[in-house]
């Protein structure tokens, strides 16, 4: 016990972070701003780069004024631009994705901003994968605010039309579709989770899309700290990852 009582904070955090079933909470680095994620994940960015890009973003009224219109139409709100969104803008900027695979999609806050950065690239196709939340799904929708889609809508309903002509939505179980995307596309630059945020279905999800990413592919993923499903498959496969706020990113 007096060893204990003697070990630095470094050390406690090292011996904490060895245990594997601590919860994600104990384990996981600090969250970052969208910038500094970026830069720790694309070290050839710079930060005048990323912030040149990030105001580019955030001066675009049409996009933002787009996406209010609908959702005031029918959830009688505005649209939340959490942090993390902007740094989605700014991995698919500078990563510049051939493809870009997505699983949840629910109104398409996420699918509106990778299309936005996608059509600014001037290149790179969506594909997003959802099962439509027509009643509330545990362990996805059934946090929001709003746990369905509004009636009569599809998933995706967000997206403008005038981002649509880079989209592909297919709709059900990412378990079913997920091997079908692969087996056709092959690799994939971008890999992002946003679907049923359990550890056996995160797991899964990274997992399977992992192969299929070329060094320095991104996987990105929402809801890291619902479960350790995140920290645990990067640990298993030896690879950084930093998050804002419980939204993950690591390079391959």
């Amino acid at each position: 016990m007096k060893k204990l009582a003697n070990l630095s904070l470094a050390d406690g955090l090292r011996i904490l972070k060895g245990f594997p079933d601590l919860p994600t909470s104990m384990v996981y680095p600090a969250s970052m701003t969208p910038v500094n994620l970026l830069l720790f994940l694309m070290p050839e960015v710079t930060r005048p780069q990323a912030e040149a890009r990030r105001v580019e973003f955030l001066k675009d009224h049409r996009f933002f004024n787009a996406l209010n219109d609908k959702m005031i139409e029918k959830r009688r709100r505005h649209v939340s631009w959490p942090e993390w969104i902007e740094f989605l803008y700014l991995a698919v900027r500078f990563a510049k994705p051939r493809i870009m695979v997505e699983t949840g999609v629910f109104d398409g806050r996420s699918s509106a901003v990778i299309l936005r950065a996608l059509e600014e690239n001037g290149s790179g196709e969506l594909i997003s994968i959802d099962l439509p939340a027509v009643k509330p799904i545990k362990g996805s929708t059934d946090s929001f605010p709003n746990s369905t889609l509004p009636p009569g809508c599809d998933p995706g309903w967000l997206v403008p039309e005038y981002l649509r002509s880079r989209y592909t939505l297919m709709l059900g179980d990412s378990k079913s579709y997920l091997p079908q995307v692969f087996a056709k596309h092959g690799q994939v630059d971008i890999f992002f989770h946003d679907s049923l945020h359990t550890f056996a279905h995160q797991y899964f999800e990274y997992e399977t899309a992992w192969p299929h990413l070329p060094e320095n592919g991104l996987l990105i993923s929402d809801a890291v700290l619902f479960s350790h499903a995140f920290h645990k498959f990067l640990k298993d496969q030896g690879k950084p990852y930093g998050h804002i706020e419980g939204f993950g990113a690591a390079r391959k």
